[in-house]
């Protein structure tokens, strides 16, 4: 079914990222608290994907793919990589084709995954990424961040780490940090524009505002600096009882009210643009469910099916189909009116034939973990097992059954096809162009 866009092609477009946001805990997905009342307005009145996939995790995987339209392929194990920025700054991507449609574009990211070092500032006018410009200067800020402050057991760096969080130094900023930024640079540029904005909330630590506590208590968010060191140092597989794990639950839900809050004022402050809304999580996260806490480099349930809201067009109904992420970028060349050079289909116009799976894999260490996902079902190659896997109940299901062997077909097809793509040689370094898959 094709949708109506108001008759224009030159929509206002808003791209909101929430890090690390599960699908299943959105109210408007059947979550019992009320964790995300402005997201359940959009979906109210918007199209609803309930079988959005990452198509990639972590962040710089999953984000790759949104701006490109094509899986990202290096290994997600983040480092200071030319081949990491290559993913994005040798394909195209939306910001920079709809920009040569003649949209001022405008983005901001808190999350160095996808920053400007790793090419996300591609196509960007306007890009804030609260980073060095100097790349020795951001190396030594990102060693001394993310291995210095969170390395060994010293008392120390635990207080340094508690005192990061606590005030947001570094890395982590809080949405009201940079709100006035954003409405800075829509003021400053006509229409139409493209708006793309990371929100780091809900991703950890979780630090909520207190006017955003309704389920975690002051004494939570203290005793969860320990908490998030016990995480760090485990390699994200803590021995937590069940307490902790709710206590830890809590504290997220909270930090998703206050980035849902985010979503109401930015969605207030320019109802008169009458944009188009597309918001989405680039991943979940997990708590316990596979032995892990956060969202290392896997594609399990919890970690691969994100919430994925469209809101501005004439219409609003939900898709069982599954989606996945990567197919946004032709989403928004179509909305824009703009050539389409993506792979993947536009999710506004899906048909009764469309394609009902999707595929989501990471690379771990050169080893490929792939899982293709169903409206029902997820059948996933992980650590050397091969599982199916009931998503509506989380059972897992016999692997010699048809269901698991028409889920290897498909996948052995697309993982042939990948084998399949163009290898081209570009500054004496190798760079993989997919095809359609």
């Amino acid at each position: 079914m094709g949708l109506p866009c108001g008759g224009t092609v030159s929509r206002n477009v808003v791209l909101v990222t929430y890090d690390s946001l599960r699908a299943d805990h959105c109210g408007f997905m059947g979550y019992e608290r009320d964790t995300t009342p402005t997201l359940d307005r959009l979906a109210h009145d918007g199209v609803v994907f309930e079988n959005a996939v990452a198509s990639g995790v972590p962040t710089i995987a999953s984000m790759t793919a949104v701006m490109t339209g094509n899986y990202s392929l290096a290994s997600p194990e983040i480092g200071f990589d030319e081949a990491q920025c290559k993913q994005v700054t040798q394909r195209p991507t939306i910001a920079e084709v709809v920009s040569e449609a003649g949209y001022a574009t405008g983005g901001l990211s808190p999350n160095p995954p996808a920053s400007s070092y790793f090419g996300f500032d591609e196509g960007f006018d306007w890009f804030e990424d609260f980073l060095a410009a100097d790349r020795g200067v951001l190396e030594r800020a990102w060693n001394r961040v993310f291995e210095r402050s969170i390395a060994g057991g010293s008392a120390t760096r635990y207080l340094r780490l508690a005192r990061n969080v606590v005030r947001r130094e570094e890395v982590l900023r809080p949405w009201e940090d940079y709100y006035d930024h954003i409405t800075e640079w829509r003021e400053a540029v006509e229409e139409p524009y493209f708006l793309w904005i990371l929100v780091l909330e809900p991703h950890h630590p979780w630090v909520p505002p207190s006017s955003s506590q309704r389920w975690s208590s002051r004494w939570d968010k203290y005793r969860s600096f320990r908490h998030y060191w016990e995480m760090l140092n485990s390699g994200w597989e803590p021995e937590f009882d069940g307490t902790v794990r709710e206590r830890m639950i809590d504290l997220y839900d909270d930090s998703i009210r206050h980035g849902d809050s985010f979503l109401e004022q930015l969605w207030t402050d320019l109802q008169a643009d009458e944009p188009v809304f597309i918001v989405h999580s680039d991943h979940g996260e997990e708590f316990s469910e596979n032995g892990r806490y956060g969202h290392q480099p896997d594609v399990t349930e919890e970690l691969i099916h994100v919430p994925l809201v469209v809101w501005g067009l004439e219409e609003s109904w939900r898709v069982e189909t599954p989606v996945g992420l990567r197919e946004l970028a032709p989403t928004i060349a179509e909305l824009t009116g703009s050539p389409c050079p993506f792979a993947g289909r536009d999710l506004l116009s899906l048909d009764d034939d469309t394609r009902p799976w999707v595929v989501s894999k990471v690379f771990v260490g050169g080893k490929r973990r792939a899982a293709v996902r169903t409206a029902t079902h997820e059948f996933r190659r992980r650590n050397g097992r091969t599982e199916l896997v009931d998503v509506t109940s989380g059972s897992c299901e016999s692997i010699g059954n048809e269901s698991a062997a028409a889920f290897a077909t498909a996948l052995d097809r697309h993982v042939a096809a990948e084998r399949e793509k163009e290898a081209v040689r570009s500054g004496g370094e190798r760079l993989i162009v997919e095809g359609r898959v």
